[in-house]
Protein backbone atom coordinates (compact mmCIF):
# COMPACT_ATOMS: atom_id res chain seq x y z
CA UNK A 1 0.00 0.00 0.00
CA UNK A 2 0.77 3.73 -0.28
CA UNK A 3 2.22 4.45 3.06
CA UNK A 4 4.28 2.29 5.00
CA UNK A 5 5.44 2.74 8.67
CA UNK A 6 2.41 1.96 11.11
CA UNK A 7 0.57 4.63 12.04
CA UNK A 8 1.62 4.64 15.82
CA UNK A 9 5.17 5.51 14.27
CA UNK A 10 4.26 8.53 12.35
CA UNK A 11 3.29 11.13 15.21
CA UNK A 12 5.90 14.11 15.03
CA UNK A 13 4.68 18.26 15.94
CA UNK A 14 6.13 21.53 16.20
CA UNK A 15 5.06 25.32 15.63
CA UNK A 16 5.40 28.75 14.06
CA UNK A 17 8.17 30.70 15.06
CA UNK A 18 9.50 34.51 14.59
CA UNK A 19 12.99 33.68 12.37
CA UNK A 20 15.74 36.16 11.41
CA UNK A 21 16.45 35.94 7.64
CA UNK A 22 19.18 33.41 6.66
CA UNK A 23 20.23 32.80 3.11
CA UNK A 24 18.70 30.29 1.70
CA UNK A 25 18.33 28.84 -2.15
CA UNK A 26 15.38 30.06 -4.17
CA UNK A 27 11.95 27.59 -3.29
CA UNK A 28 9.66 25.98 -6.07
CA UNK A 29 6.21 25.56 -4.95
CA UNK A 30 3.97 22.52 -6.00
CA UNK A 31 0.19 23.62 -6.54
CA UNK A 32 -1.41 20.61 -4.91
CA UNK A 33 -4.39 19.17 -8.16
CA UNK A 34 -7.71 20.07 -7.83
CA UNK A 35 -8.68 17.02 -6.44
CA UNK A 36 -5.96 17.22 -3.49
CA UNK A 37 -6.72 20.72 -2.95
CA UNK A 38 -10.89 20.12 -2.94
CA UNK A 39 -9.90 17.94 0.52
CA UNK A 40 -8.09 20.52 2.18
CA UNK A 41 -4.72 19.43 1.10
CA UNK A 42 -2.41 22.87 1.13
CA UNK A 43 0.66 22.96 -1.31
CA UNK A 44 4.03 21.98 -0.53
CA UNK A 45 6.85 24.20 -0.78
CA UNK A 46 10.15 22.79 -1.63
CA UNK A 47 13.55 24.07 -1.26
CA UNK A 48 16.82 22.69 -1.36
CA UNK A 49 20.18 24.24 0.73
CA UNK A 50 23.02 25.19 -0.81
CA UNK A 51 24.56 21.66 0.90
CA UNK A 52 21.97 19.66 -1.02
CA UNK A 53 19.93 18.95 1.92
CA UNK A 54 15.84 19.06 0.51
CA UNK A 55 13.48 20.87 2.45
CA UNK A 56 9.62 20.06 2.25
CA UNK A 57 6.86 22.45 4.29
CA UNK A 58 3.15 21.66 3.66
CA UNK A 59 1.58 24.83 5.91
CA UNK A 60 -1.92 23.68 7.98
CA UNK A 61 -3.72 25.66 10.26
CA UNK A 62 -5.34 23.17 12.05
CA UNK A 63 -3.87 22.83 15.50
CA UNK A 64 -0.76 25.03 16.95
CA UNK A 65 1.46 22.14 15.94
CA UNK A 66 4.36 21.44 13.69
CA UNK A 67 5.92 18.11 12.67
CA UNK A 68 9.75 17.55 12.11
CA UNK A 69 10.57 14.86 10.13
CA UNK A 70 13.85 13.91 8.84
CA UNK A 71 14.20 11.14 6.66
CA UNK A 72 17.68 9.82 4.95
CA UNK A 73 18.54 7.15 2.11
CA UNK A 74 20.22 4.77 4.69
CA UNK A 75 18.18 1.97 5.01
CA UNK A 76 18.83 -1.73 4.56
CA UNK A 77 18.82 -1.24 0.80
CA UNK A 78 22.36 0.73 1.32
CA UNK A 79 23.84 -2.14 2.74
CA UNK A 80 26.13 -5.01 1.81
CA UNK A 81 25.89 -8.76 2.28
CA UNK A 82 28.64 -8.08 4.96
CA UNK A 83 27.40 -5.38 7.12
CA UNK A 84 23.52 -5.69 7.08
CA UNK A 85 22.28 -4.68 10.07
CA UNK A 86 24.21 -2.11 10.32
CA UNK A 87 21.05 0.80 9.13
CA UNK A 88 19.22 -0.59 12.03
CA UNK A 89 21.71 -1.17 14.47
CA UNK A 90 22.63 2.80 13.44
CA UNK A 91 18.63 3.65 14.69
CA UNK A 92 19.20 2.61 17.82
CA UNK A 93 22.19 4.43 18.85
CA UNK A 94 21.60 7.72 17.08
CA UNK A 95 19.87 8.93 20.30
CA UNK A 96 22.35 7.69 22.51
CA UNK A 97 24.81 11.01 22.57
CA UNK A 98 26.75 13.67 21.03
CA UNK A 99 29.76 15.51 21.65
CA UNK A 100 27.44 18.30 23.27
CA UNK A 101 24.55 16.14 24.70
CA UNK A 102 25.72 13.59 26.99
CA UNK A 103 23.87 9.74 27.44
CA UNK A 104 20.16 10.63 28.47
CA UNK A 105 20.63 14.44 27.44
CA UNK A 106 18.99 14.08 24.05
CA UNK A 107 15.51 12.39 26.40
CA UNK A 108 15.60 14.67 28.52
CA UNK A 109 15.77 17.48 26.55
CA UNK A 110 12.66 16.41 24.28
CA UNK A 111 10.46 15.48 26.99
CA UNK A 112 11.32 18.94 28.29
CA UNK A 113 9.68 20.46 25.70
CA UNK A 114 6.95 17.60 26.04
CA UNK A 115 7.51 15.51 23.23
CA UNK A 116 8.96 12.56 22.25
CA UNK A 117 11.91 11.41 19.43
CA UNK A 118 11.23 8.55 17.67
CA UNK A 119 12.37 6.25 14.33
CA UNK A 120 12.49 3.87 11.99
CA UNK A 121 13.63 1.82 9.28
CA UNK A 122 12.84 0.19 6.48
CA UNK A 123 14.63 -0.76 2.79
CA UNK A 124 14.76 2.46 1.42
CA UNK A 125 15.49 5.04 4.30
CA UNK A 126 15.72 5.56 8.13
CA UNK A 127 13.23 8.73 9.36
CA UNK A 128 13.84 10.44 12.67
CA UNK A 129 10.99 12.74 13.95
CA UNK A 130 9.85 14.55 16.97
CA UNK A 131 6.49 16.03 18.61
CA UNK A 132 6.67 19.16 20.35
CA UNK A 133 4.37 22.06 20.97
CA UNK A 134 4.70 25.32 18.19
CA UNK A 135 6.83 27.09 20.52
CA UNK A 136 9.52 25.03 21.21
CA UNK A 137 9.98 24.11 17.39
CA UNK A 138 13.36 25.55 17.01
CA UNK A 139 14.99 24.04 20.29
CA UNK A 140 13.11 20.65 18.63
CA UNK A 141 15.26 20.73 15.59
CA UNK A 142 18.55 21.85 16.72
CA UNK A 143 18.35 18.98 18.69
CA UNK A 144 17.12 16.62 15.47
CA UNK A 145 19.98 18.05 13.51
CA UNK A 146 22.35 17.39 16.13
CA UNK A 147 22.07 14.38 16.59
CA UNK A 148 21.97 13.54 13.05
CA UNK A 149 24.86 15.41 12.42
CA UNK A 150 27.22 14.74 15.32
CA UNK A 151 25.94 11.08 16.92
CA UNK A 152 29.21 9.49 18.27
CA UNK A 153 27.59 6.13 18.29
CA UNK A 154 29.99 5.49 21.04
CA UNK A 155 31.32 1.55 21.84
CA UNK A 156 29.12 1.22 25.28
CA UNK A 157 25.80 1.94 23.67
CA UNK A 158 26.86 -0.58 21.13
CA UNK A 159 27.32 -3.28 23.87
CA UNK A 160 24.14 -2.04 25.80
CA UNK A 161 22.20 -2.24 22.22
CA UNK A 162 23.00 -5.62 21.03
CA UNK A 163 20.60 -7.67 23.23
CA UNK A 164 18.18 -5.10 22.63
CA UNK A 165 18.33 -5.72 19.39
CA UNK A 166 18.85 -9.90 19.54
CA UNK A 167 15.18 -9.86 21.50
CA UNK A 168 13.97 -7.79 19.04
CA UNK A 169 14.94 -10.63 16.31
CA UNK A 170 13.57 -13.11 18.65
CA UNK A 171 9.75 -11.16 19.07
CA UNK A 172 9.96 -11.32 14.88
CA UNK A 173 11.01 -14.53 14.64
CA UNK A 174 8.42 -16.13 17.06
CA UNK A 175 5.59 -14.56 15.00
CA UNK A 176 4.29 -16.56 12.08
CA UNK A 177 3.51 -13.64 9.80
CA UNK A 178 6.72 -11.68 10.18
CA UNK A 179 8.48 -15.36 10.06
CA UNK A 180 6.74 -16.12 6.91
CA UNK A 181 7.32 -12.73 5.42
CA UNK A 182 10.94 -12.92 5.78
CA UNK A 183 11.07 -15.96 4.32
CA UNK A 184 9.24 -14.91 1.37
CA UNK A 185 11.41 -11.96 1.04
CA UNK A 186 14.41 -14.41 1.04
CA UNK A 187 13.28 -16.56 -1.85
CA UNK A 188 11.84 -14.11 -3.59
CA UNK A 189 14.91 -11.37 -4.28
CA UNK A 190 17.74 -13.86 -3.86
CA UNK A 191 20.36 -11.63 -5.39
CA UNK A 192 18.57 -7.94 -4.47
CA UNK A 193 18.99 -6.12 -1.04
CA UNK A 194 15.39 -6.29 -0.30
CA UNK A 195 16.05 -9.76 0.33
CA UNK A 196 18.17 -9.24 2.99
CA UNK A 197 16.81 -8.87 7.03
CA UNK A 198 16.00 -5.32 8.02
CA UNK A 199 17.71 -6.45 11.42
CA UNK A 200 20.50 -8.59 9.84
CA UNK A 201 21.45 -12.01 10.83
CA UNK A 202 21.59 -12.56 14.56
CA UNK A 203 25.60 -13.16 14.18
CA UNK A 204 26.29 -10.02 12.43
CA UNK A 205 24.91 -8.02 15.82
CA UNK A 206 26.75 -10.02 17.19
CA UNK A 207 29.97 -8.72 16.02
CA UNK A 208 29.09 -5.55 14.64
CA UNK A 209 32.09 -3.25 15.09
CA UNK A 210 31.80 -0.05 16.02
CA UNK A 211 34.13 0.49 12.11
CA UNK A 212 31.11 -0.86 10.72
CA UNK A 213 28.51 0.95 11.73
CA UNK A 214 30.54 4.31 11.54
CA UNK A 215 31.62 3.87 8.73
CA UNK A 216 27.59 3.42 7.18
CA UNK A 217 26.37 6.49 8.97
CA UNK A 218 29.59 8.59 7.73
CA UNK A 219 28.78 7.65 4.02
CA UNK A 220 24.89 8.10 4.12
CA UNK A 221 24.00 10.75 6.70
CA UNK A 222 25.31 13.53 4.31
CA UNK A 223 23.05 16.64 3.74
CA UNK A 224 22.42 15.66 0.06
CA UNK A 225 21.10 12.59 1.69
CA UNK A 226 18.58 13.97 3.43
CA UNK A 227 15.40 15.53 3.13
CA UNK A 228 13.60 17.54 5.74
CA UNK A 229 9.75 17.70 6.04
CA UNK A 230 7.85 20.32 8.27
CA UNK A 231 3.62 20.39 8.37
CA UNK A 232 1.60 22.22 10.77
CA UNK A 233 1.19 25.68 11.21
CA UNK A 234 3.85 27.22 9.96
CA UNK A 235 5.07 29.21 6.45
CA UNK A 236 7.04 28.18 4.38
CA UNK A 237 9.64 31.11 4.94
CA UNK A 238 9.64 30.22 8.60
CA UNK A 239 10.01 26.44 7.79
CA UNK A 240 12.94 27.37 5.38
CA UNK A 241 14.76 29.62 7.81
CA UNK A 242 14.49 26.77 10.19
CA UNK A 243 16.16 24.50 8.02
CA UNK A 244 18.82 26.76 7.16
CA UNK A 245 19.85 27.45 10.89
CA UNK A 246 19.61 24.16 12.00
CA UNK A 247 21.33 22.29 9.07
CA UNK A 248 23.11 25.00 6.71
CA UNK A 249 26.59 24.65 8.17
CA UNK A 250 26.52 20.72 7.42
CA UNK A 251 29.86 20.34 5.05
CA UNK A 252 28.60 18.79 2.16
CA UNK A 253 29.89 15.51 0.96
CA UNK A 254 29.43 12.78 -1.86
CA UNK A 255 27.04 10.29 -1.29
CA UNK A 256 28.17 6.49 -2.52
CA UNK A 257 27.01 5.67 -6.31
CA UNK A 258 23.66 3.48 -6.17
CA UNK A 259 24.46 0.11 -7.16
CA UNK A 260 22.01 -2.07 -6.65
CA UNK A 261 21.10 -3.65 -9.33
CA UNK A 262 17.97 -4.96 -10.04
CA UNK A 263 16.71 -8.31 -9.16
CA UNK A 264 16.11 -10.55 -12.37
CA UNK A 265 13.01 -11.43 -13.71
CA UNK A 266 11.47 -14.16 -11.86
CA UNK A 267 10.22 -17.03 -14.17
CA UNK A 268 8.66 -19.98 -11.99
CA UNK A 269 6.89 -20.56 -8.65
CA UNK A 270 9.03 -20.65 -6.05
CA UNK A 271 7.90 -22.35 -2.71
CA UNK A 272 9.11 -23.07 1.13
CA UNK A 273 7.20 -25.01 3.86
CA UNK A 274 7.87 -24.58 7.41
CA UNK A 275 6.26 -26.33 10.40
CA UNK A 276 5.18 -25.09 13.65
CA UNK A 277 2.80 -25.92 16.71
CA UNK A 278 0.01 -23.35 15.61
CA UNK A 279 -3.55 -24.50 15.48
CA UNK A 280 -3.86 -22.96 12.20
CA UNK A 281 -2.01 -23.34 8.74
CA UNK A 282 -0.93 -19.93 7.44
CA UNK A 283 0.58 -18.90 3.82
CA UNK A 284 1.74 -16.01 2.23
CA UNK A 285 1.90 -15.43 -1.74
CA UNK A 286 3.46 -12.82 -3.28
CA UNK A 287 4.19 -11.31 -6.53
CA UNK A 288 6.75 -9.01 -7.64
CA UNK A 289 4.96 -5.92 -8.06
CA UNK A 290 5.95 -2.48 -9.48
CA UNK A 291 8.82 0.24 -8.62
CA UNK A 292 7.31 3.28 -7.71
CA UNK A 293 8.96 5.08 -10.54
CA UNK A 294 6.46 3.10 -13.20
CA UNK A 295 3.95 5.34 -11.63
CA UNK A 296 0.77 4.62 -13.71
CA UNK A 297 1.30 0.97 -13.17
CA UNK A 298 1.86 1.88 -9.11
CA UNK A 299 -1.59 3.66 -8.82
CA UNK A 300 -3.22 0.70 -10.36
CA UNK A 301 -1.60 -1.79 -8.10
CA UNK A 302 -3.13 0.21 -5.23
CA UNK A 303 -6.58 0.13 -6.34
CA UNK A 304 -6.46 -3.24 -7.47
CA UNK A 305 -4.75 -3.70 -3.68
CA UNK A 306 -8.05 -2.63 -2.71
CA UNK A 307 -10.02 -4.40 -4.69
CA UNK A 308 -8.60 -7.67 -3.93
CA UNK A 309 -7.87 -7.64 -0.43
CA UNK A 310 -8.09 -4.27 1.79
CA UNK A 311 -10.78 -2.56 3.46
CA UNK A 312 -14.39 -3.85 5.06
CA UNK A 313 -15.45 -5.13 2.09
CA UNK A 314 -12.93 -7.12 -0.78
CA UNK A 315 -12.92 -9.91 -2.70
CA UNK A 316 -10.99 -12.22 -0.97
CA UNK A 317 -13.12 -11.56 2.10
CA UNK A 318 -16.58 -11.33 1.23
CA UNK A 319 -16.21 -14.61 -0.97
CA UNK A 320 -13.31 -17.15 0.55
CA UNK A 321 -13.62 -16.01 3.93
CA UNK A 322 -17.18 -14.68 5.19
CA UNK A 323 -19.27 -17.12 2.33
CA UNK A 324 -17.12 -20.03 1.39
CA UNK A 325 -15.38 -20.15 5.07
CA UNK A 326 -12.34 -21.35 3.63
CA UNK A 327 -10.39 -18.80 5.46
CA UNK A 328 -10.22 -17.42 9.10
CA UNK A 329 -8.60 -14.46 7.94
CA UNK A 330 -6.71 -12.70 4.97
CA UNK A 331 -5.40 -9.55 3.98
CA UNK A 332 -2.98 -8.45 0.96
CA UNK A 333 -0.24 -5.76 0.82
CA UNK A 334 2.11 -3.58 -1.30
CA UNK A 335 4.44 -1.98 -0.08
CA UNK A 336 5.21 0.64 -2.57
CA UNK A 337 9.16 0.68 -3.05
CA UNK A 338 12.53 2.23 -5.13
CA UNK A 339 12.71 -0.59 -7.03
CA UNK A 340 10.18 -3.35 -7.57
CA UNK A 341 8.82 -5.16 -4.38
CA UNK A 342 6.13 -7.72 -3.97
CA UNK A 343 2.06 -7.72 -3.87
CA UNK A 344 1.39 -10.21 -1.00
CA UNK A 345 -1.85 -12.08 -0.12
CA UNK A 346 -1.73 -13.70 3.64
CA UNK A 347 -4.29 -16.34 4.66
CA UNK A 348 -4.84 -18.17 7.52
CA UNK A 349 -6.78 -21.61 8.02
CA UNK A 350 -8.11 -24.99 9.44
CA UNK A 351 -5.46 -27.43 9.38
CA UNK A 352 -5.66 -29.65 5.85
CA UNK A 353 -7.06 -26.60 3.82
CA UNK A 354 -3.85 -25.47 2.24
CA UNK A 355 -4.48 -26.67 -1.60
CA UNK A 356 -7.95 -25.55 -0.82
CA UNK A 357 -7.10 -22.19 -0.13
CA UNK A 358 -4.05 -21.89 -2.45
CA UNK A 359 -6.47 -22.94 -5.35
CA UNK A 360 -9.38 -20.28 -4.39
CA UNK A 361 -7.23 -17.44 -4.14
CA UNK A 362 -5.92 -18.17 -6.98
CA UNK A 363 -9.31 -18.28 -8.85
CA UNK A 364 -9.87 -14.90 -7.41
CA UNK A 365 -6.61 -13.83 -9.12
CA UNK A 366 -7.18 -15.21 -12.44
CA UNK A 367 -10.64 -13.49 -12.18
CA UNK A 368 -8.83 -9.90 -12.33
CA UNK A 369 -6.98 -10.95 -14.98
CA UNK A 370 -9.87 -12.07 -17.28
CA UNK A 371 -12.45 -10.13 -16.44
CA UNK A 372 -12.50 -6.19 -16.09
CA UNK A 373 -14.14 -5.52 -12.65
CA UNK A 374 -17.73 -3.49 -12.86
CA UNK A 375 -17.18 0.48 -12.98
CA UNK A 376 -19.29 -0.16 -9.71
CA UNK A 377 -16.40 -2.28 -7.97
CA UNK A 378 -14.05 0.26 -9.07
CA UNK A 379 -15.81 3.56 -7.86
CA UNK A 380 -16.50 2.10 -4.30
CA UNK A 381 -12.64 1.30 -4.23
CA UNK A 382 -11.61 4.25 -5.11
CA UNK A 383 -13.88 5.52 -2.67
CA UNK A 384 -12.11 3.41 0.02
CA UNK A 385 -8.79 4.38 -0.91
CA UNK A 386 -9.59 8.05 -1.12
CA UNK A 387 -10.96 7.78 2.70
CA UNK A 388 -7.97 6.03 3.59
CA UNK A 389 -5.63 8.09 2.02
CA UNK A 390 -7.56 11.00 4.19
CA UNK A 391 -7.53 9.30 7.09
CA UNK A 392 -3.45 8.89 6.95
CA UNK A 393 -2.72 12.46 5.84
CA UNK A 394 -4.97 14.12 8.18
CA UNK A 395 -2.92 14.88 10.74
CA UNK A 396 0.41 17.07 10.50
CA UNK A 397 2.35 13.61 11.54
CA UNK A 398 0.65 11.69 8.65
CA UNK A 399 1.18 14.42 6.24
CA UNK A 400 4.59 14.50 6.96
CA UNK A 401 5.08 10.52 6.90
CA UNK A 402 3.28 10.88 3.25
CA UNK A 403 5.86 13.35 1.51
CA UNK A 404 9.04 12.21 2.99
CA UNK A 405 8.26 8.50 2.23
CA UNK A 406 7.86 9.94 -1.43
CA UNK A 407 10.75 11.88 -1.33
CA UNK A 408 12.81 9.13 -0.17
CA UNK A 409 12.07 6.55 -3.40
CA UNK A 410 11.27 9.01 -5.77
CA UNK A 411 9.62 12.45 -5.08
CA UNK A 412 6.96 13.97 -2.81
CA UNK A 413 4.96 15.15 -5.84
CA UNK A 414 3.87 11.26 -6.31
CA UNK A 415 2.37 11.88 -3.13
CA UNK A 416 0.41 15.53 -4.05
CA UNK A 417 -0.91 13.80 -7.19
CA UNK A 418 -2.14 10.74 -5.95
CA UNK A 419 -5.40 11.57 -5.74
CA UNK A 420 -6.00 13.04 -9.17
CA UNK A 421 -3.70 9.64 -10.67
CA UNK A 422 -5.94 6.88 -9.12
CA UNK A 423 -9.26 8.77 -9.83
CA UNK A 424 -8.90 8.45 -13.55
CA UNK A 425 -7.94 5.03 -13.77
CA UNK A 426 -10.26 2.31 -15.55
CA UNK A 427 -11.12 -1.32 -15.62
CA UNK A 428 -9.15 -1.63 -18.61
CA UNK A 429 -6.28 0.02 -16.73
CA UNK A 430 -6.39 -2.59 -13.43
CA UNK A 431 -7.25 -5.96 -15.40
CA UNK A 432 -3.80 -4.74 -17.59
CA UNK A 433 -1.52 -4.46 -14.01
CA UNK A 434 -2.92 -7.53 -13.03
CA UNK A 435 -2.57 -9.37 -16.51
CA UNK A 436 0.99 -8.18 -15.96
CA UNK A 437 2.35 -8.49 -12.56
CA UNK A 438 -0.10 -11.21 -11.16
CA UNK A 439 1.19 -14.48 -13.05
CA UNK A 440 0.39 -18.00 -12.08
CA UNK A 441 3.17 -19.26 -13.23
CA UNK A 442 5.64 -16.51 -11.35
CA UNK A 443 5.40 -15.96 -7.61
CA UNK A 444 6.21 -17.28 -4.44
CA UNK A 445 5.26 -19.15 -1.47
CA UNK A 446 5.60 -20.03 1.81
CA UNK A 447 4.01 -21.60 4.09
CA UNK A 448 3.40 -22.53 8.04
CA UNK A 449 1.50 -25.73 8.88
CA UNK A 450 0.49 -26.95 12.11
CA UNK A 451 3.23 -30.06 12.47
CA UNK A 452 0.06 -32.53 12.43
CA UNK A 453 -1.48 -30.98 9.65
CA UNK A 454 -1.78 -33.85 6.79
CA UNK A 455 0.00 -31.59 3.83
CA UNK A 456 2.94 -31.48 6.36
CA UNK A 457 3.61 -34.90 4.97
CA UNK A 458 3.82 -33.31 1.26
CA UNK A 459 6.23 -30.34 2.30
CA UNK A 460 8.89 -29.48 0.44
CA UNK A 461 12.74 -30.89 0.82
CA UNK A 462 13.90 -27.23 1.72
CA UNK A 463 10.94 -26.96 4.43
CA UNK A 464 12.17 -26.26 8.37
CA UNK A 465 10.43 -26.57 11.67
CA UNK A 466 10.23 -24.03 14.21
CA UNK A 467 10.54 -24.60 18.06
CA UNK A 468 6.93 -24.42 20.18
CA UNK A 469 8.98 -22.41 22.57
CA UNK A 470 9.96 -19.24 19.99
CA UNK A 471 6.31 -19.16 18.50
CA UNK A 472 3.84 -16.79 19.50
CA UNK A 473 0.31 -14.49 17.85
CA UNK A 474 -0.93 -17.73 16.53
CA UNK A 475 -4.61 -15.89 16.16
CA UNK A 476 -7.62 -15.79 13.37
CA UNK A 477 -6.37 -12.66 11.99
CA UNK A 478 -4.45 -12.12 9.47
CA UNK A 479 -1.57 -9.67 9.76
CA UNK A 480 0.96 -9.14 7.34
CA UNK A 481 3.00 -6.32 8.59
CA UNK A 482 5.05 -4.01 6.51
CA UNK A 483 8.90 -4.30 6.63
CA UNK A 484 9.80 -1.25 8.93
CA UNK A 485 11.56 -1.28 12.66
CA UNK A 486 10.69 1.55 14.61
CA UNK A 487 12.32 2.65 17.85
CA UNK A 488 11.11 5.14 20.52
CA UNK A 489 14.01 7.24 21.67
CA UNK A 490 12.44 6.56 25.41
CA UNK A 491 13.00 3.06 25.46
CA UNK A 492 16.74 2.96 24.41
Amino acid sequence: MRLCPPRPALVFLLAAFGFSTAPVLAADTDTAPAASAAQGLSPVAHKTLANGLQVLVAPSGNADLVTLDAWVGAGTRRETAENNGAAHFIEHLLFKGTPTRQPGEIDAAIEDLGGSMNAATSYDWAHFYVTVGASDAPPALDILSDVLMHAELRQQDMDQERPVILSEMARQLADPAQRIARMLNAITFPTHPYGRPLLGPPAHITSMTRKTVQDFYHAYYAPGNVTLVLTGKITPEQGFAMAEKAFGKWPERPIPDDKVLSEPKQTEIRTRAMNAPVSKGYLTIGFRAPSVRDHATAYAMDVLLTILGQGGHNRLKDDLQDKQKLLTGVSANYLTQKDEGLMTITAIFEPGNRDEALKAILGEIDSLRTKPVSEKELAAAKHSLLASYLFDVQTTSGRANALGFYNMIDSYQYDTAYITQFEKLTPADVQNVAVRYLDPEKYSLVTLLPVTDPATATSDAGSESIPAQRLHGDSNTAAQRPETTSTDASRL
